[in-house]
């Protein structure tokens, strides 16, 4: 059974991927993608396979913009972190789906499933699923409260160059080269920041699009950048990540 998977994150899709050819050794993973563009364009080069797990929140968007692109006539096993309230929009409308992070349970249960049902795993209509994802709505984070002594200071994220994880800790550097630590782990913050001007190049740095100079080829097909302000480590996009990068940066 060739199954395709949409996960932005490169480590749940690992696991993901790991999980499903443990539960059934027949599983041919024919492709891992993390976006929206990188969906269309693999759609359109490669045949439908024979089952989809569909991350609905992706780097560059949701993933109904894929179905607005592509007729995709496979089955789908949606996987998702929304809200309950929107899981239950799910339930209501038929829809079937998994809950992050993944659990081996889940995983043998929906297999199971599609496999004695396979017509309930039909995409759903795009405005169905427009609807639904409507009622999570998105407003990307815009101000952080940092601590100074015994002082606190709101800075603005569109102030913030880049955002990179050290030691435990997650450090936001601005473009005047002032360093506050932030109460968030990277991969709460590449779900919360503004994805039109923030970008996560690997698994412990998100950069600004505005900090940005320049890029240049760099090993095992990576991407090397400059940043402004400069930074004394290599911030380096990773090899999973750099189509997709290309992509943000060329809108």
């Amino acid at each position: 059974m060739n199954v395709l998977i949409f996960e932005d994150e490169r480590p749940t899709s690992i696991r993901l991927a790991s999980l499903l050819t443990e539960i059934d050794g027949s599983i041919r993973i024919i492709g891992s993608i993390g976006s929206v563009q990188a969906g269309i364009k693999w759609y359109k080069e490669n045949e439908m396979p024979d089952l989809i797990f569909q991350d609905i929140q992706l780097s560059d968007g949701n993933c109904f913009e894929i179905f607005d692109a592509v007729e995709v006539t496979a089955p789908v096993i949606f996987t998702t972190a929304f809200s309950e309230y929107a899981i239950k929009s799910f339930q209501v409308n038929s829809i079937d789906y998994i809950i992050k992070p993944y659990d081996i349970k889940d995983l043998k249960f929906a297999l199971d499933k599609y496999r004695k049902f396979p017509h309930a795993f039909s995409p759903p209509e795009k405005e169905l699923l427009k609807e639904i994802l409507k009622k999570e709505t998105f407003t990307p984070k815009k101000r952080f409260l940092v601590k100074m002594g015994d002082n606190y200071l709101p800075i603005s994220s569109d102030d913030i160059a880049y955002l990179i994880s050290d030691g435990g800790l997650t450090f936001a550097t601005l473009f005047n080269k002032e360093r506050h630590i932030v109460n968030y782990s990277i991969v709460e913050l590449a779900k919360q920041m503004d994805t039109s001007v923030f970008f996560q190049i690997n698994r412990k740095m998100i950069v600004n699009v505005n900090s940005v100079k320049k890029l240049s080829s760099w090993f095992n097909s990576r991407l090397k950048l400059v940043l402004v302000p400069p930074i004394e480590e290599d911030a380096v996009v990773s090899r999973e990540r750099t189509s997709s990068f290309k992509e943000w940066l060329d809108i």
